[in-house]
């Protein structure tokens, strides 16, 4: 009974509980969501998706390991928490996938995919509600974050779907 507890019902929640605070962490940077202001950010790039293109022409980066490089070259705290903070984001991840799912059907490949095509909805997200910056970056920081969370989840030998659960 307790197995099924934590398998059916605390690791959806948890799982549930994750992807919202990653959204509003990535979408919001922390500020409370305002879903009337995403309407119209949403009908002003409707109406007008020239300011959209603009937008990521000016500021987002599609050159890939651009900002890494930047970051290491030009070592700040708010850059290096921003490279750390795009990588440990994901990691948990990398950790609630075989939980949820299942251990036999998630393995490094399928995480990184899944990793990488939710960073995408969430960079896509920024630039069509024109809240945040398009980085390629990300595409390539938050799926290694998931593998790391992946990797550390077989390391820890944590047991999944229909086995027992180590936490």
């Amino acid at each position: 009974m307790k197995k099924i507890i934590i398998q059916d019902i605390i690791i959806p929640a948890l799982f549930a509980s994750y992807i919202f605070l990653l959204s509003k962490v990535i979408l919001f940077k922390f500020g409370h969501i305002d879903i009337t202001f995403l309407l119209e950010q949403l009908q002003s790039n409707l109406q007008n998706p020239t300011n959209m293109k603009d937008r990521l022409l000016l500021f987002g980066n599609f050159i890939p390991f651009n900002e890494i490089v930047n970051t290491v070259q030009n070592r700040t705290n708010h850059n290096i928490f921003n490279l750390l903070g795009n990588i440990a984001l994901f990691i948990p991840i990398g950790i609630f996938l075989p939980l949820f799912i299942g251990k036999g059907y998630i393995n490094l490949k399928r995480v990184c995919c899944i990793s990488f095509i939710v960073s995408l909805c969430f960079e896509i997200s920024q630039a069509v509600f024109n809240i945040g910056i398009f980085d390629v970056d990300d595409l390539l920081l938050n799926p290694f974050g998931g593998m790391l969370g992946y990797a550390l989840f077989k390391f820890f030998g944590i047991k999944s779907k229909n086995h027992q659960v180590l936490l």
